[in-house]
């Protein structure tokens, strides 16, 4: 993750947010109040305090949900946990920051590890924003991808190109650990860019593995 903020600053782009989203699917009997610890640990160890938390809870057709949210200076923590039977249950995070994005490295561990006590396959998703102040050609989008492939070491897999908007995916060996299959293809790396006429600003995307935002 160290190396995407540095593949992130060779875009030479202005920040505009990161965002993580995380799921751990739980196999086995969790309560409510099990739930609502996940969320306060998760809170707690992001620095920040579970006074803070807005709480809501639903129950219907025998399933049982959890949502806590803090906001927090830009900073906007949203923890769901969704219990569906005694054997099958989700606790999932999304993180949107539009601040501070060196701290990526160390979010991403602690969802790791508070995560990885209840689930054999933590699934994290991260995606940097950025933003340049003018309309860029396509040929300058080849130029930055061709910059953060080469500092993230990954080759193209496949491109979706249209009016004002490409997208790439990529493998890079440096995420090797984190991969999805994409046609018989491993590919951990999403870059997209897309000029944007309402803010008249060129707007670049890089995600492991996928790109999860609607952009």
């Amino acid at each position: 993750y160290e190396t995407l903020i540095k593949a992130f600053n060779s875009s030479q782009a202005s920040f505009k947010f990161y965002n993580i989203k995380a799921n751990a699917p739980i196999e086995n009997d969790i309560s409510k109040n099990d739930m609502r610890d996940i969320c306060v640990d998760i809170v707690n160890n992001l620095g920040l305090e579970e006074s803070n938390i807005k709480w809501e809870e639903n129950s219907n057709n025998n399933q049982n949900q959890i949502y806590a949210q803090v906001d927090n200076e830009g900073k906007v923590i949203s923890i769901s946990g969704v219990k569906k039977s005694n054997n099958e249950a989700y606790i999932m995070v999304d993180i949107l920051d539009n601040k501070v994005y060196k701290s990526i490295v160390d979010i991403y561990t602690i969802l790791e590890n508070i995560l990885g006590k209840y689930s054999d396959n933590v699934d994290i998703n991260t995606c940097i924003s950025g933003e340049y102040s003018k309309k860029l050609q396509i040929s300058n989008y080849d130029d930055i991808f061709k910059k953060i492939l080469y500092n993230m070491n990954a080759r193209e897999i496949d491109r979706v190109e249209e009016e004002n908007f490409v997208s790439i995916t990529a493998y890079s060996k440096i995420l090797k650990d984190n991969y999805l299959e994409y046609f018989g293809h491993k590919i951990n790396l999403n870059i997209g860019m897309r000029y944007s006429e309402d803010d008249e600003k060129t707007i670049i995307y890089i995600a492991t593995p996928i790109i999860k935002l609607d952009y």
